[in-house]
């Protein structure tokens, strides 16, 4: 993996480059493949548009704001151990990104106090985005994934006029606050993101646990 880090004003983020290996990689890629079933045969347009309204933000006039579609591989597996893709969302949250996510300014220091995240499969075909928002958590990420080259498909932050290209195997971390829209894009692939939404929880149970 490479780590960068970002500063833009106020905002810190941290950009990971080749977040899994090829052996993983090619696992993520079979997973994806099993689960692309439920995503396109599971949930037609209703039922889809019913799932964006309470998963996804949602306009003033009641519309998604999400063209794509996501769904929570938390309430797919009965046990994180049956996901290769949860069982690698732990990478996000080890020493070496931790550190060096905390490291970037005062407020992304809350890094390495999370122990608590879910994590969405999104799925968008040429043209379809994710329009201005935020996300109800304390950090957010994503990893880019496709099979081919395309033309878009960034993440904006939109108040800081920054956009982080998309490159396939890659990811951005960034606190959940700021407003931020995927890209329009042009390609005959898919585009795909593991979306991870991690908190601080603080339990008064010493034997509970994420």
């Amino acid at each position: 993996m490479k780590l960068k880090t970002n500063t833009v004003k106020d905002l810190g983020f941290l950009i990971i480059e080749d977040v899994y290996s090829e052996s993983e990689l090619e696992l993520v890629w079979n997973e994806i493949k099993h689960v692309d079933y439920i995503l396109d045969h599971v949930f037609d347009e209703k039922a889809k548009e019913e799932h964006r309204k309470s998963h996804n933000g949602m306009t003033d006039e009641g519309n998604s704001r999400m063209t794509g579609f996501g769904f929570s591989l938390d309430s797919l597996y009965s046990n994180r151990e049956y996901s290769v893709i949860l069982k690698y969302a732990s990478k996000l949250v080890g020493k070496e990104i931790s550190e060096t996510m905390a490291g970037i300014n005062g407020e992304n220091t809350a890094y390495k106090q999370i122990n608590w995240y879910f994590t969405l499969l999104n799925k968008y075909k040429s043209g379809e985005m994710y329009n201005k928002h935020q996300d109800s958590a304390a950090f957010s990420s994503l990893i880019f994934l496709s099979k081919e080259d395309i033309q878009g498909g960034g993440l904006e932050f939109c108040d800081y006029k920054t956009t982080v290209p998309f490159k396939n195997n890659s990811c951005v971390i960034f606190p959940s606050r700021v407003y931020h829209q995927t890209e329009s894009f042009t390609s005959k692939a898919e585009r795909y993101s593991i979306a991870q939404f991690m908190n601080v929880k603080y339990y008064t149970d010493r034997n509970a646990g994420n």
